[in-house]
C-alpha cells in the first residue's frame, strides 16, 4: 500500500468537517510543519552535538547560512550541515511561507495539479511536499498504547492495491493486469490485491494506522501489529474475525 491510499482515507475524514473544524485541521498540519521544520530549530540556544550523518562528535561550528542559520562542519566524515538536517523538513530549501500554503491545500483536499499551482510549485515537487508531510504526521502523532485497566478499539480496513501513475517511460512492470481508476478489482473479497491495514483507537482518541500486508487478516501478522502496544488487563473490543 501506498501513501495515496493513505491520503484517500484522510480526505474522506476531512470532508465530513464543518468550515471550523476544518480551519482547526489546517492549522494543526501547520503545526507539525512549524515543529517538523522551523521552530524547533529557531532557538540561538540550541547546539549540534553529534553529525546527523556519522554520528561523529568531532563536530565545530563553520559560518552561517545565506538566512542567518548556523552552519558545521564534522571532521569525522568532512561534510558541513545545518541545524535542520536531521528534520524531516530540515533539508527542503522551500521558504516557510509554501509549506504553509501547502499545509492548507491538504487539509482541503486540493488535487496535487491544483497544490503546485497554489503553492508555485512543479507537479513532481508538490508531490514530493505531500508525502514529506505524511512522513511529518506519522512522526508527530501520539503513540498509540493502551495501559491496564484502559479500553481500545480495534478493527482492520481494506485498500485495492494501487500502482498509480504514468511506467510508460521506465523499467516498470505491472505485477497484475492494469484497471483504471473507478474499476473494481478484478477478484471478488479480500484477495491478494487488497492490502490489509490495521487500526484502533483508545480511550484517550490515541489511533494508529498499520499497514500489514496483502490479503486477510492473519493471526500473525495482527499479533505484530499490536505487540508493545496494549499492556496485559487491558480491555479491547473487536469484531468477530478469528
Amino acid at each position: 500500500m501506498n501513501a495515496e491510499d493513505l491520503v484517500l482515507n484522510f480526505k474522506k475524514g476531512m470532508a465530513n468537517l464543518s468550515k471550523t473544524e476544518r480551519r482547526r485541521a489546517i492549522e494543526s498540519v501547520r503545526d507539525v510543519i512549524r515543529a517538523a521544520a522551523f521552530d524547533d530549530a529557531a532557538g540561538s540556544a540550541y547546539e549540534i552535538e553529534r553529525c546527523p550523518r556519522c554520528g561523529s562528535a568531532a563536530v565545530v561550528k563553520k559560518g552561517k547560512s545565506k538566512n542567518g542559520e548556523q552552519r558545521y562542519l564534522c571532521r569525522g566524515c568532512g561534510r558541513t550541515f545545518g541545524m535542520g538536517s536531521e528534520r524531516i523538513l530540515g533539508t527542503s530549501k522551500l521558504p516557510k511561507e509554501t509549506w504553509m500554503a501547502y499545509a492548507e491545500c491538504f487539509a482541503l483536499m486540493l488535487p496535487l495539479r491544483e497544490c503546485a499551482r497554489r503553492c508555485r510549485v512543479c507537479l513532481k515537487t508538490a508531490y514530493t511536499m505531500r508525502h514529506r508531510l505524511i512522513e511529518c504526521l506519522s512522526a508527530y502523532s501520539p503513540s498509540f498504547r493502551v495501559e491496564r485497566g484502559c479500553g481500545c478499539e480495534l478493527d482492520e480496513t481494506y485498500f485495492p492495491e494501487s500502482f498509480k501513475g504514468n511506467h510508460a517511460k521506465g523499467s516498470f512492470t505491472m505485477p497484475r493486469p492494469s484497471r483504471h481508476r473507478g474499476k473494481q478489482v478484478h477478484r471478488r473479497g479480500l484477495s491478494r490485491e487488497r492490502i490489509c491495514v490495521m487500526t484502533g483507537v483508545n480511550d484517550s482518541n490515541e489511533t494508529f494506522l498499520e499497514v500489514t500486508g496483502r490479503g486477510a487478516l492473519s493471526r500473525e501478522r495482527a499479533m505484530d501489529a499490536l505487540r508493545g502496544r496494549i499492556a496485559a488487563g487491558s480491555v479491547v473490543a473487536t469484531d468477530r474475525a478469528a
